[in-house]
């Protein structure tokens, strides 16, 4: 049965059974906030893309693993180009490093009328009999590709030539927010890795891609923006 859902649609399930219910999500649950949060969002802003590696267009995971092998200084611009049209999109990919096994679910979400401001969840966890499982409590970023863009104009060349100076853009762009019920201690650099990677994949898709393969996989329009994905919630 593992195999007939998605992790990210197990997720939505289970927070469309929190809506049916019409009860609070229950405290100490930052999972069930989420995935209560995702539901929610297909059912008054849909559609809800959800895109997942190995479907239809393995060019837009292909093209953000290259990025994400880039040094930070190169991948800053790319980052402040972020956009993202729809109310809400879910990129489910697998686990690698000290992931490795679990499935990753970032979901981004825009809290307002801003397609430059996203909210980015990340749910990392494993399909048993159906049900979606966590194996590390989500927290949430909030990322300003505006105020990033404006940053690295004012620094100038100086982001290219110097790490510090592009950690220090990123951090002016984005703050990590716990949700309910999940204590903040430190952010492990693996899962902070996974902020930076729903990102690169925002971004990859609203611009095309740089790549060949990106660019064969868009319409000649609107690149990958416009492609069609793999299901809606």
């Amino acid at each position: 049965m593992d195999n007939d859902i998605s992790f990210a649609e197990a997720m939505l399930r289970r927070g469309a059974g929190l809506l049916d219910a019409e009860a609070d999500t229950p405290g100490g649950d930052p999972f069930a906030v989420l995935a209560r949060l995702l539901a929610a969002a297909a059912a008054t802003d849909a559609p809800l893309v959800v895109l997942s590696e190995g479907g239809s267009h393995p060019a837009l995971f292909d093209e953000a693993n290259r990025r994400a092998g880039e040094p930070l200084t190169a991948r800053l611009a790319g980052l402040a180009a972020t956009r993202q049209g729809e109310r809400a999109t879910m990129y489910e990919f697998d686990g690698t490093g000290p992931l490795t096994g679990n499935r990753i679910v970032a979901a981004l979400l825009r809290p307002e009328e801003r397609p430059d401001l996203l909210h980015v969840y990340i749910a990392v966890g494993r399909l048993r009999g159906g049900e979606a499982q966590i194996t590390v409590p989500p927290a949430l970023l909030r990322f300003d590709a505006a105020a990033l863009g404006q940053t690295l104009g004012l620094l100038g060349d100086a982001v290219a030539r110097s790490p510090n100076a592009a950690t220090a853009a990123l951090a002016h762009a984005a703050a990590i927010l716990p949700m309910e019920g999940h204590e903040q201690g430190g952010m492990p650099a693996a899962l902070l890795d996974l902020y930076w990677h729903a990102l690169t994949l925002a971004s990859v898709r609203a611009a095309g891609g740089a790549g060949a393969s990106v660019r064969a996989a868009g319409s000649a329009a609107g690149g990958l923006a416009g492609m069609i994905p793999e299901g809606n919630a």
